[in-house]
C-alpha cells in the first residue's frame, strides 16, 4: 500500500473513531437533558421555583438554626430546672 493510501486509511478511521466519540457523547448529553428536566419537575412538583432555590435554602438555613438556638435554649432552661429539684 502507497502512503497516500495509507494515510488515507488512518484518517478514515479517525473520521469512524470520531462520529462514534460524537454519537456517544450526544447521547450522554440527551441523558444530562432528561435528568435535568426530571429534577427541574420535582422541584416545582415541591413547590419551589428551581432560580430561587439559593435562597430558599438560605431561609431554611436560617430558620433551623434559630429553631435549634430556640431548642438549645430551652433544654437549658429544663436542665437548670431539673438541677434545682434534684438539689431541693
Amino acid at each position: 500500500m502507497d502512503t497516500e493510501t495509507q494515510k488515507f486509511v488512518e484518517l478514515k478511521k479517525t473520521q469512524d473513531e470520531l462520529k462514534t466519540k460524537k454519537i456517544r457523547l450526544e447521547e450522554q448529553c440527551k441523558s444530562k437533558e432528561a435528568e435535568l428536566k426530571n429534577l427541574i419537575k420535582e422541584i416545582k412538583d415541591a413547590g419551589y421555583e428551581p432560580k430561587d432555590l439559593k435562597s430558599v435554602i438560605q431561609k431554611k438555613e436560617t430558620e433551623l438554626k434559630e429553631e435549634l438556638a430556640l431548642f438549645e435554649s430551652g433544654l437549658q432552661d429544663v436542665s437548670k430546672k431539673l438541677s434545682v429539684i434534684e438539689e431541693g
